[in-house]
């Protein structure tokens, strides 16, 4: 049992660890906890055997002694009649070392595996873990799960990165996408900046794919389009209609996304944006993706984007 809930762009990171494992383990079964809010995401990975969606977000507004009723009923039934030999728990959070630990109750697993101390997000209830392995906080968050995974289980750490992902159709030049959403907005990219990297796509005989979400994402498509007439909109919650789409492209500019993570999970070649958050830690880790940094976003100037697409080889 593999234990991490959320969120999007962080259950795209830990595919890597769970093909090690499959790679590692062919004949192993590979179950997956997670928040229902993010269980569509999980499906991406195709090694995954069986999905327990929890709820964790759904519920945050209720009392905590009613979430908790909540919480162990739905443990309760999903595992009762389950047995694991590890549970190893991805998160790290004070919540998924109880929940973990629940698990590994009911289940009689005799491993209850995750960070140790130093090395959880919050080391407060890692008592409760038979194993604690250190992985510094320095380290990507591929590679800190791919570690303890390696650790866990004991097989030799792989420095190849595999996500478990249907690759077919990859290789396509005409399409080109914008991730431009964020649930943070010190994570946006200026949309003044986005309409002349949109101006600049005129003169390249190039689709532009926008996913949109909600009222906000739908006007800047429509600033977009306004300025280049071959972007369109990608209309969907769908993970897999999103990863269908994706897949006829060849290239992608994001911002730090849970999406832009799935282009970069893909394989596709691509351009992150980041501001306020650590590429080092969660940004590309294919050598084809390259990364702009800056303190701010709006310090990201576009001719910069603009000269990356130049040496790019688009039909």
């Amino acid at each position: 049992m593999i234990i991490k809930t959320s969120s999007l762009g962080d259950i795209i990171h830990s595919f890597p660890a769970i093909e090690d494992i499959k790679k590692n383990y062919p004949e192993s079964r590979v179950d997956f906890l997670v928040d229902n809010t993010f269980l569509s995401t999980a499906k991406l990975n195709k090694s995954i055997d069986n999905f327990f969606p929890i709820s964790l977000r759904e519920t945050k507004n209720q009392s905590f002694m009613k979430r908790l009723k909540n919480l162990n009923e739905e443990i309760n039934e999903s595992f009762k009649n389950i047995n694991y030999d590890f549970v190893i728990d991805f998160q790290g959070l004070m919540r998924t070392q109880i929940i973990g630990s629940k698990i590994k109750k009911i289940s009689s697993s005799k491993n209850f595996i995750g960070y140790d101390f130093r090395s959880a997000k919050e080391g407060l209830f890692t008592f409760l873990y038979d194993r604690g392995i250190n992985v510094t906080k320095d380290e990507h968050a591929v590679m800190r799960m791919k570690k303890l995974a390696a650790e866990s289980l004991n097989y030799e750490l792989s420095k190849e990165h595999e996500y478990g992902f249907n690759q077919e159709g990859l290789g396509k030049k005409n399409k080109i996408i914008f991730v431009h959403g964020s649930s943070k907005r010190n994570k946006e990219y200026p949309l003044d900046h986005w309409k002349k990297l949109a101006d600049h796509l005129n003169n390249l005989n190039l689709d532009i794919c926008i996913p949109v979400h909600g009222e906000n994402q739908l006007n800047f498509f429509k600033e977009i389009n306004k300025i280049n007439s071959r972007s369109f909109k990608l209309e969907t919650d769908n993970f897999h209609e999103i990863k269908e789409e994706f897949v006829q492209c060849s290239f992608f500019i994001g911002v730090d996304s849970g999406l832009t993570h799935i282009c970069a999970g893909l394989g596709l070649s691509g351009i992150f944006l980041f501001g306020p958050t650590d590429p080092s830690k969660v940004g590309p880790v294919f050598d084809h993706q390259r990364v702009i940094k800056r303190s701010e976003m709006t310090e990201i100037n576009p001719s910069l984007i603009i000269e990356m697409l130049k040496e790019e080889s688009f039909e």
